[in-house]
């Protein structure tokens, strides 16, 4: 299935959001060929998108040689080919989309791997660690939550001290779940991942904003007079394993 229709979009060049710059194949803006393949790396600073474009016949040689590519502002390119504006604003660090052909739609490819991807461990407290990909940007946020996101997957957690055992919350957020408004988003599913460690249960849904509609699991790791508590946001349902994987990745230090 592809990702977006052939049916051309009336794209607002001049009031694109500012992502940063795009890195393009020569090819594309100097041979008068069209954007075949994309794939987005972690940004190296924050002018740089990320956004790595090419037309689908550069050889390694040629892509080895920065002479053959140019740094441009995402207008350039749209006004080249608009096909491209929602994976410029929806693609999320570590994703590649391609083509088969100028007439045809765009592809998530799912089996391209950049640099970046590797795992990392961030200490969150003095108990708690995550294993989570280097793709991920961090930062904290004014109310203290800390956000992990590529863009189409996001990760937020919140660590919150509780007075009771760790029964006593799990009961309650066993319950709570269980009990929860349905017209707040329907569950798709429940997780209990417990273990003689670490208690762990949660739900997905799905939720939507003015741009896009996508997944959400809601995910409780639960100890002794602590709780902390996430929220693994993703686009794709495929993604679902990235969600639980990261979720899992939460463990006590030691």
């Amino acid at each position: 299935m592809g990702l977006f229709g052939k049916k051309k979009k009336n794209v607002d060049i001049d009031s694109f959001p500012p992502i940063g710059g795009l890195m393009v194949s020569k090819m594309i803006t100097e041979g008068n060929k069209k954007p075949m393949f994309m794939y987005r790396d972690k940004r190296s600073r924050p002018e740089d998108s990320g956004w790595r474009i090419f037309s689908g016949l550069e050889s390694d040689k040629y892509t080895d040689n920065p002479e053959n590519a140019g740094i441009h502002n995402p207008s350039t390119l749209l006004a080249i080919d608009s096909s491209i504006a929602d994976i410029l604003l929806t693609g999320g660090f570590g994703s590649a989309f391609e083509r088969k052909s100028e007439k045809s739609s765009w592809y998530r490819v799912t089996d391209f791997r950049v640099e970046d991807d590797y795992m990392v461990k961030h200490r969150l407290t003095e108990k708690w660690e995550l294993s989570i990909n280097n793709l991920f940007e961090r930062q904290k946020e004014q109310n203290g939550d800390l956000l992990y996101t590529t863009g189409d997957k996001s990760l937020r957690l919140a660590v919150w001290n509780d007075e009771r055992s760790k029964p006593e919350i799990y009961n309650e957020h066993r319950q709570m779940i269980s009990t929860r408004d349905e017209s707040k988003g329907k569950t798709l599913k429940t997780f209990d991942f417990s273990d003689h460690q670490v208690s762990r249960l949660g739900y997905m849904i799905k939720e939507s904003d003015e741009n896009r509609t996508y997944y959400v699991i809601y995910a409780f790791s639960i100890i002794d007079h602590q709780l902390i508590q996430a929220a693994l946001y993703f686009d794709y349902e495929e993604d679902e394993s990235w969600a639980v994987e990261t979720w899992k990745g939460i463990q006590l230090i030691g």
